[in-house]
């Protein structure tokens, strides 16, 4: 009952102003990808994004058709599987540590900054968490219970979980790692049963598998490996900002300086409640101590870094500083219950467990203010929307949009998704320059912009305010300059702006 309330409090939390938030780069392929398959145009889906695994989208497309296409319907599908994976957290724990740590692991996680903020944005993050802790609830059952029905269900959940997001293979080598660690003595009997969990997740994966190969080819193969593995070269000097070995401990914590994907509170008690169960050494304390190890060294070692890779360490953060809580409570509950101590000693057992219990209050609000902080730096409202149906209602089928110095919160694919979504309109829009001006240091010939508008019959091109004097990355461009130059060019008119200060869409004519 307890659990059910948190979570009814916690969706409506997630569901506050969830369509506000201006749509991000890394939502769009998803948002956009549910739109063609909710239009019914898998061809075009599979050939333009058939590199994601589709599990997410197909279940976006679902929420569209009843919904409506929107930023609101298209989050709404991260907040059921954020709620799936706070469900399948306590499940886990009330198996092995009983029900007041799940309980306490369920809330901590769900207040965990980086995961409340995943929870509301169109990403594969919440996806992965859940079935990553799924297959390995179903493994542990098998393994620790011998419940046999679990392996297949364990089988079951990898393969969906592929479909849902690929770094689920994680998953498979935490099982082995603990197979060869911790079963050593039925080792042949367990790795001969285990084998069949590889075969159901294969039969799950393959007919994506043949859908793929049959509309591309090996034409994707490339963009594929990109996505597994979490990116390309261009996001290896982000990785580099710490030492490699100790990088997602500060990752995790203190990327920058106004975000903390785990709460420092919460973290601190988690890695003591990590150093509780190698002290410790149950068989669940072991088996979740391989889990934490294997993500973070597999991810450690992977060159590209960010901490959204390494979320499906967040359920063990919480479920170990939630074990240690109710570890040194009941040691300081037990000394003043016990009829063999002192008064003195008594005494200092009820402040002990006071402190303890005021230390988890503390932890979980201070937690629940940072993911309120996280939330609200990002609650900003561009009027791409806007900006896309005044264009759509002026334009002609064969005319196109350019966007300009694309951004992570406003690119062709937002104003893509808003075309088809908003206004039914199919027509073609481009970028200038292609890669992200936030990111990338820009190369902007005003030169080579215009012959491309004349190639593609672009009829209006769009630049957003940006701050006004605030430089792109690495440079000294700046939005008015580029402002400057469109208007001194001769072929681009101011026509229309959208929003106010500092969040205008201008609306240039081209002719």
């Amino acid at each position: 009952m307890a659990l059910l309330i948190f979570m009814v409090i916690y969706a409506s939390l997630l569901l506050l102003n969830l369509g506000y938030m201006t749509i991000q780069w890394d939502e769009m392929p998803h948002l956009y990808g549910s739109l063609l398959l909710s239009q019914g145009k898998p061809q075009l889906y599979v050939s333009t994004y058939g590199y994601y695994p589709p599990l997410y989208d197909i279940v976006t497309a679902g929420f569209f058709s009843i919904f409506g296409a929107s930023a609101f319907s298209g989050r709404l599908v991260t907040v059921v599987f954020s709620l799936l994976s706070i469900w399948v957290l306590f499940e886990f724990a009330n198996r092995t540590y009983g029900p007041k740590v799940a309980l306490t692991a369920s809330i901590l996680l769900g207040v965990t900054p980086g995961f409340f903020w995943l929870s509301r944005a169109a990403m594969l993050e919440t996806a992965l968490i859940f079935f990553f802790a799924l297959s390995l609830f179903f493994f542990f059952s098998w393994m620790h219970f011998n419940q046999n029905k679990a392996l297949i269900l364990c089988g079951v959940a990898v393969g969906v979980g592929f479909l849902a997001k690929y770094q689920i293979v994680v998953a498979g080598l935490v099982m082995v790692v603990s197979l060869l660690l911790l079963y050593k003595k039925k080792l042949r009997v367990k790795f001969s049963k285990f084998m069949l969990l590889p075969i159901i997740a294969v039969l799950v994966i393959v007919p994506w598998v043949l859908v793929l190969y049959q509309i591309n080819g090996l034409g994707k193969l490339g963009q594929l490996l990109y996505v597994i593995q979490e990116g390309g070269q261009d996001r290896a000097v982000y990785s580099t900002r710490f030492p490699m070995p100790i990088f997602y401990l500060i990752e995790m914590v203190w990327p920058y300086n106004d975000v903390h994907p785990v709460s420092l509170l919460v973290y601190a008690l988690g890695l003591i409640g990590l150093g509780l169960w190698a002290y410790r050494r149950k068989p669940e304390d072991k088996f979740f101590l391989v889990w934490f190890i294997v993500v973070y060294v597999f991810f450690t070692l992977i060159p590209n870094k960010q901490w959204r890779y390494v979320t499906p360490l967040f359920p063990v953060i919480a479920m170990a500083a939630a074990s240690f809580i109710w570890f040194a409570y009941d040691k300081a509950h037990k000394s003043w219950r016990d009829g063999q101590f002192s008064v003195s000693r008594k005494r200092a057992g009820q402040i002990a467990a006071g402190a303890l219990v005021a230390l988890l209050v503390v932890s979980v609000a201070y937690s629940s203010v940072e993911a309120y902080q996280m939330v609200a730096r990002d609650q900003i409202h561009i009027p791409t929307q806007d900006a896309t149906n005044y264009a759509a209602n002026r334009m002609q089928q064969n005319e196109s949009i350019m966007v300009l110095c694309a951004f992570n919160y406003f690119n062709k694919d937002m104003v893509q998704f808003y075309l088809e979504a908003n206004a039914s309109r199919r027509n073609q829009v481009f970028q200038y320059p292609e890669l992200p001006i936030d990111a990338f240091k820009p190369d902007f010939n005003v030169t080579e912009l215009i012959e491309l508008c004349q190639e593609n019959n672009v009829k209006y091109v769009f630049l957003y305010e940006y701050g006004g004097e605030v430089p792109y990355f690495n440079s000294t461009l700046t939005a008015m300059q580029v402002y400057a130059m469109l208007s001194d060019s001769g072929r681009f008119t101011d026509v229309y702006r959208v929003g106010s200060f500092p969040r205008t869409i201008t609306i240039f004519s081209f002719a």
